[in-house]
């Protein structure tokens, strides 16, 4: 069974993807003042699930073209459709590691190239990302919501039977 932490950070996934039903192509590549557009926020999560899930747990570059949406890169207003195409290159390929998380492993370090351990253990990183994800998604409906768009969908919604609490078992 996936580890409920999983399960967490894939509802997160599935709720910030409803934040871009109905998004326009331009709307998606407008940016409002300093912040960044909707679409660079794709490239932006899709690099670090990449560099985490991908290049540290299983020594895989899955699109190079991530690098461009790292921290310190400068913005870019990307094509929502191949940000999007990245992403979803990505996931499963994340999935395959992250399927696999027992409880033990919650407590490990991934590893940088230089040896020396990455931000945290794998289940607080495993949390950064769901978090991560939540940041963006308000941040998204709030420059679409700046942008005029009306009735946006509710911010979280239907809680799927994959996200809801289960005890843990001993």
């Amino acid at each position: 069974m996936t580890h409920y932490l999983v399960d967490q950070l894939k509802f997160a996934r599935e709720k910030w993807l409803t934040g871009y039903e109905n998004l326009s192509e331009t709307d998606a590549t407008t940016r409002l003042g300093e912040a960044n557009c909707p679409s660079w926020m794709v490239g932006h999560l899709a690099c670090f699930e990449q560099l985490t899930w991908c290049e540290l747990a299983q020594g895989k570059l899955v699109d190079p073209s991530l690098k461009a949406f790292d921290f310190g890169e400068p913005a870019t207003t990307p094509p929502l459709a191949d940000v999007f195409a990245s992403w979803h290159t990505v996931m499963p390929v994340c999935n395959v590691y992250l399927d696999t998380l027992t409880d033990a492993d919650m407590t490990v370090y991934l590893k940088l190239p230089n040896g020396t351990p990455f931000w945290d253990d794998i289940g607080t990183v495993i949390l950064r990302h769901t978090w991560h994800y939540w940041y963006h998604l308000g941040e998204m409906q709030a420059l679409r919501s700046a942008m005029g768009h009306k009735n946006l969908g509710p911010y979280i919604g239907r809680v799927t039977p994959e996200a809801q609490f289960r005890p843990r078992s001993k």
